[in-house]
């Protein structure tokens, strides 16, 4: 709930290398070269909004927006005296303000599972694309989490719980057939998985200590039981045995 706090948690993410990986890949899927007009929803701190620049150079120019202010000012303050062009709004995935046809791509990164209308977002991001132009949406799908425990029961509880407790978890799997429904065309999906062998990191970055005990909350298992799980994973930490992991799928399409 704290938007500072998320800031952290967005850095956090930035600096896994198979984060990196994964955000690399979905850039590249976007296929924007020099001069395009590029927009990000839900841009965060703008890391990518900036390295998108990168690629279309001075006579481009990219845009990210964001919900939060929070982020935006972040994203702002972190632009300065770089010279890019790249400009931060607050605004709605939902309620685009721009025009029809202004970009040459647009994307979204772990954004929709947050949505309660996707499909409305995606047909936002297609209005502002000009035809011919490349939209890319890229989102875990919590039905993929997965941490190595010697309880597995107990796990797969938690796991559960963890795939209900965002607006929609599946949300990752389910973008090829959205982008297809709203009549996107050449129509690509990838896959990616970020892992995490450090306790600590996947407390910060995947929520473990927030799920594991919010399933308690919820009444999926017992305050004694998330302890219990917990105090697992710090021991299997110790012993060198702790993974864990979430995958994600992003899609690609044209406007026809």
């Amino acid at each position: 709930e704290d938007p500072l706090a998320f800031v952290s948690y967005v850095d956090a993410v930035s600096a896994l290398s198979s984060a990196q990986a994964y955000k690399q890949l979905t850039l590249l899927m976007l296929r924007v070269s020099e001069g395009n007009r590029v927009l990000d929803v839900g841009c965060g701190t703008g890391e990518d909004a900036r390295a998108l620049a990168q690629v279309v150079g001075p006579r481009g120019w990219v845009v990210g927006i964001d919900n939060s202010r929070t982020m935006i000012e972040e994203a702002t303050r972190r632009q300065n005296g770089l010279g890019a062009p790249v400009e931060f709004y607050v605004g709605d995935a939902c309620q685009i303000a721009f025009p029809d046809g202004v970009f040459d791509a647009c994307r979204a990164d772990r954004v929709f599972q947050h949505l309660r209308e996707p499909r409305k977002a995606l047909s936002e991001m297609i209005r502002v694309t000009r035809r011919g132009g490349r939209i890319v949406v890229s989102d875990p799908d919590w039905g993929t989490f997965i941490v190595n425990s010697p309880d597995r029961d107990l796990t797969h509880r938690i796991v559960g719980f963890a795939c209900d407790a965002t607006t929609d978890g599946w949300m990752g799997r389910q973008l090829p057939g959205l982008f297809r429904e709203v009549g996107l065309q050449e129509v690509q999906v990838r896959s990616s998985l970020v892992v995490i062998e450090e306790y600590d990191t996947a407390k910060e970055v995947l929520g473990i200590e927030w799920l594991a005990r919010g399933a308690a909350q919820a009444g999926v298992i017992t305050p004694g039981e998330a302890e219990r799980w917990l105090r697992g994973l710090q021991e299997d930490h110790a012993a060198g045995r702790f993974i864990c992991g979430l995958g994600g799928f992003a899609a690609s399409g044209i406007k026809p």
